[in-house]
This record gives structure tokens, sequence and C-alpha cells, in this order.
């Protein structure tokens, strides 16, 4: 004889565990210090929330950090290294007759280092990168076609000197510190958003991941996953979504029916 379990339909599954506060009194607080006996983690990570994205764009132009903006724009929708993004010039957007280029070519510093055949990659212009550049030279006199996208502060006037990838990092982590974004920021943190939000865009589709690996220079698809932080996001939602013995919640069913009938013999 067949016994029957009848799973909940979606609707009535809570799988919600981050925050929940224990009662007072079920617990002493610790007396000593615990070793949890992990590393610390220092990795980059994207910005996944598209309302944060904004939040900091407007954040820099309120405080007319323009050339931060830029930066920030510039970096999340090209997905370059930091390594080239530094050495942007405003002639690699806007030709001699002062016209926005559609796409424009880059050598990528690593590329040209690491591989036999060099090749170079095309970056295409959009509407975000243009409207960050076009605040920028608005707010700031004095500026040539030759001239790097991100100067230093301290050669504004004197050298054309690019900001160093130390600076960049300091503001990233000044950004997230401010609006207490509670991201592990880092000059990675520009690349992997761009990679981050191709995918989603795309639905994750997997041709799209194709391209993200090969554009990355990856030597897996896992490898991108990871790095752009999808499969720590998928590990987080299978532990998620399990809660078995729990007389409150129940496992979610990769199924587009609301209910679902097991039949174990």
């Amino acid at each position: 004889m067949n016994n029957i379990i009848k799973l909940p339909s979606r609707e009535t599954i809570d799988v919600t565990t981050v925050n929940r506060k224990l009662r007072a009194g079920l617990i002493a607080p610790a007396d000593e210090a615990v070793d949890f006996g992990t590393v610390d983690e220092h990795t980059a990570e994207p910005i996944k929330d598209m309302d944060t994205i904004i939040k900091i764009s407007k954040f820099l132009t309120a405080h007319q950090r323009f050339r931060d903006n830029m930066l920030f724009i510039v970096g999340i929708n090209s997905g370059l290294r930091v390594s080239d993004l530094r050495l942007l010039t405003l002639s690699h957007f806007i030709t001699d007759d002062l016209i926005f280029k559609g796409t424009f070519s880059i050598l990528e510093k690593k590329t040209q280092n690491t591989r036999k055949r060099k090749k170079n990659r095309c970056i295409t212009i959009n509407n975000a990168i243009i409207d960050s550049i076009v605040l920028y030279l608005e707010n700031t006199p004095g500026v040539k076609l030759s001239d790097y996208m991100f100067r230093s502060n301290s050669n504004r006037n004197k050298n054309n000197i690019p900001l160093h990838r130390n600076s960049i990092d300091n503001i990233l982590k000044g950004i997230a510190r401010d609006l207490e974004l509670g991201i592990r920021m880092a000059t990675h943190s520009l690349r992997k958003t761009f990679a981050y939000h191709q995918m989603v865009m795309s639905g994750n589709d997997p041709r799209k991941l194709m391209l993200l690996q090969k554009m990355f220079g990856h030597s897996t698809s896992a490898q991108t996953l990871d790095y752009i932080g999808i499969t720590g996001e998928e590990i987080d939602e299978a532990y998620r979504k399990l809660n078995l013995g729990s007389e409150t919640s129940n496992y979610l069913v990769d199924s587009d029916l609301t209910e679902q009938i097991i039949q174990i013999a």
C-alpha cells in the first residue's frame, strides 16, 4: 500500500531564517572568545542590487565627485580590469570632432602579458557611460581629449597622471563605508558587477555565461559563476530552502505546480 505525502503550496512556505532574535533569558552571553577556525575573506563582491547602484551614483554626484561617479559608471558598464580602466583617456570615447564613438578597442594589459596571440577587446559605449562623461565635463573646466579620465587630484592642474589602483580601491571602500552598504567593495567589484548583471539581464543564459567566461579568460564556467557571486547565492539558497524536520516550514519543490504529491512505495 502506498503512503501519500502532500507538500504545501509555494504560497504557504516560509524559508526566512535570517535575523531571528531569541527571547530574553534563553541563553547567557559568551564569557570568552570563540575561535571559529575560519580564514578572513577579503574577496570583492559585486553590487547585486540595482537600487544600490543608483544610490552610489546619486551620492557621488550630490557631493560633486563627478570624476568618481564617472569611474564607477564606466567601470560597471565596461567590465574592464582596474589596470586597464585607470589608463583610459577621453580620446578613447570621443573623436577629434568631439563626437562620442560607438565603440573603442583596447589591448588589455593582462592579455598582452600572458597570451602569445595578441587580440584587442572591443568596448561598446552605452548611454550610461556617455551621461557620466558629459556630467564630468560640464563640471570640470580645462579638460583635454588627451587627458586621463581618472586623474589624480594631486595632479589636476599639473601633470596628467592617472589614479593609482590603490587610490581606486580606497575610493570604493570609502563609498561602501560612507553609505553603510555592507558589501566588501574593492577594485574587482566594478568588473564583477558588470558580469553579474550581464547574467541577470540574460536570464542566466548559458550562451552569456560562455561569453563572460571567454571575456574574463576563465578556464571553466564554474569559475566565472563563482567569480561573480552566483555560485555563493545558489549554495545559500539550497540551505535556506531545505528546512528538514521543521514543523513551520518545508522545502520548495522546483516545479510550476502549486501542489506536488509524492508517492512512496
